[in-house]
């Protein structure tokens, strides 16, 4: 198995919307939030806010346990979160991925189960 750095953040945002009202509605703090008009690291203000939680600072871990980490954090949170994508708010999972040498992602089928009980996109940013 090649060697690879992994982490995935639960990325949630909506227009109008505040980090803040996120952290209100699912009762679960931030790894990071910004709010609209907060200014980007290239100066430049955030035009929406966003809310995330990260597993980034989890270390080496296969990315399916990173999904799980989240999953389990999230899964109580289940009908809030489908009443949040009814109500416009756009979500994904965000997947780092870095890969040195040959290899690839396995996603067991009890974890995609999991995944798709929620209306949350999987996002794969995958390097090599």
């Amino acid at each position: 198995m090649a060697d690879a750095e992994t982490y995935v953040t639960l990325r949630i945002t909506r227009p109008g919307v505040s980090a803040a009202d996120v952290t209100a509605r699912l009762g679960i703090h931030p790894t990071h939030a910004h709010e609209a008009g907060d200014p980007r690291p290239c100066g430049a203000p955030w035009r929406h806010a966003m809310w995330s939680l990260s597993t980034e600072s989890a270390g080496s871990r296969l990315l399916g346990e990173h999904l799980g980490v989240l999953l389990d954090r999230i899964e109580p949170k289940r009908v809030v979160l489908h009443e949040m994508a009814a109500d416009g708010f756009d979500m994904d999972w965000f997947c780092f991925v870095s890969v040195e040498g040959n290899g690839g992602i396995l996603l067991k089928v009890d974890l995609l189960r999991r995944l798709a009980a929620f209306p949350i996109e999987l996002n794969l940013d995958i390097y090599g």
